[in-house]
């Protein structure tokens, strides 16, 4: 999820004076850094527009690099996070025209597959009282919750108020999935559903398209700026 913009210099070059060249490039790289902060804002005002409920982390998760007449800008791909921003938001990328991404995976199934061995892809099971608990208010996965879930799955034990087993195949009626026992009338209620094909959804923004397209529009105008600026 990330947009490169290069200024080649050769054909704007041959359109300016000798003095105008000599300060051509600390022009162009003082644009570059310019349209980088501005980049920011053009993506999260898309994200505002496009997502439903875009949270804060999300909004400040646009990033972008300079390295001289290179300015690249993506997503925040911090490795320290448990899930990158870049990580959630890439099933949404509708870059190169993708309509449908395959959803991101999210640590639940990686702890599923290392423990249990399975590749199925955990979901909530929106419609049981047991899969509520796992979302909020505008349908996000509640991560403390699934971080406790982790937790009581890694380390079983009856002192936990909260039972949950997960069943990887179909059996004694029970279909793929992490299920919760209540005491009170010895039950069992789907929590996570174990899915043999990832889910899908809608991409919704064209990332480096609405960058590409905005660069072309504003650099030119902010290289002359800046150039007047050095020159005066």
């Amino acid at each position: 999820m990330s947009a490169a913009i290069t200024i080649k210099a050769d054909k704007l070059l041959k359109q300016l004076n000798l003095l105008q060249r000599a300060s051509f490039n600390e022009a162009a790289e003082q644009a570059l850094k310019s349209f980088g902060f501005e980049s920011r804002e053009i993506l999260s005002d898309a994200m505002k527009a496009e997502y439903k409920h875009a949270t804060n982390y999300t909004l400040k998760s646009p990033r972008f690099k300079q390295n001289g007449l290179t300015l690249t800008i993506g997503i925040n791909d911090d490795p320290r996070q448990n899930q990158s921003a870049a990580k959630y938001l890439q099933p949404t990328d509708r870059t190169g025209g993708i309509q449908r991404k395959p959803i991101q995976p999210t640590t639940l199934s990686g702890f599923i597959r290392g423990r249990f061995g399975t590749n199925k892809v955990a979901v909530p099971a929106p419609d049981s009282r047991a899969g509520r608990l796992f979302i909020n208010a505008v349908g996000n996965v509640r991560g403390k919750k699934v971080k406790t879930l982790i937790s009581q799955l890694a380390s079983p034990s009856a002192s936990y108020k909260e039972q949950y087993f997960v069943v990887t195949d179909r059996r004694g009626g029970l279909s793929p999935g992490i299920w919760r026992r209540y005491r009170a009338k010895n039950s069992v209620v789907l929590a996570f559903a174990l899915l043999d094909q990832k889910p899908t959804q809608k991409t919704s923004i064209d990332i480096h398209g609405l960058l590409i397209k905005e660069a072309q529009q504003q650099l030119p105008v902010l290289i002359e700026r800046k150039l007047r600026r050095l020159l005066s």
